[in-house]
């Protein structure tokens, strides 16, 4: 074998290797990618659902509607009941899938006039740090998880 083909083969060995150290983390990103892609759909239908954003119907960044701040990566983090005009849909806080938003941080539901049981999924948002739901008319204990 002479020097050039020699080179050539641990050139070759050299990219092979890099490939296959770079490979898990692509796969990675990609799946972390997808598993955050569906999770930001679920958040925006379950927004949809609860009759609570039906004005924004038209506005496909649930991002973008009022009430909702979301972080970097499009998650809902912060919902602002106060902030969504008052109809009989809203009544009702059972209408809000919580189970839909994992990276929820802050829950202020204050004087939504909201009747019915407290949900117990609102226990399963390990991120929540902020709780609001006084003057209301729930019944019912928040449990912890």
């Amino acid at each position: 074998m002479n020097q050039s083909s020699m080179a050539n083969c641990v050139c070759s060995l050299l990219i092979m290797a890099l490939y296959i150290m770079l490979l898990p983390s692509v796969i990675v990103t990609s799946m972390t990618h997808s598993s955050n892609s569906s999770t930001i759909n679920e958040e925006r239908q379950a927004l949809l659902q609860s009759g609570w954003w039906n004005d924004y119907l038209n506005i496909s960044d649930h991002c973008a509607w009022d009430a909702i701040t979301c972080n970097e990566a499009g998650s809902v983090i912060i919902i602002l009941g106060w902030k969504i005009p008052p109809s009989e849909e809203l009544r009702r806080l059972q209408n809000l899938n919580m189970s839909a938003f994992p990276n929820l941080e802050v829950l202020d539901l204050y004087g939504m006039s909201l009747r019915g049981s407290i949900p117990k999924e609102i226990s399963t948002l390990t991120k929540l740090t902020d709780l609001y739901l006084t003057h209301n008319h729930l019944q019912g204990k928040l449990t912890a998880a």
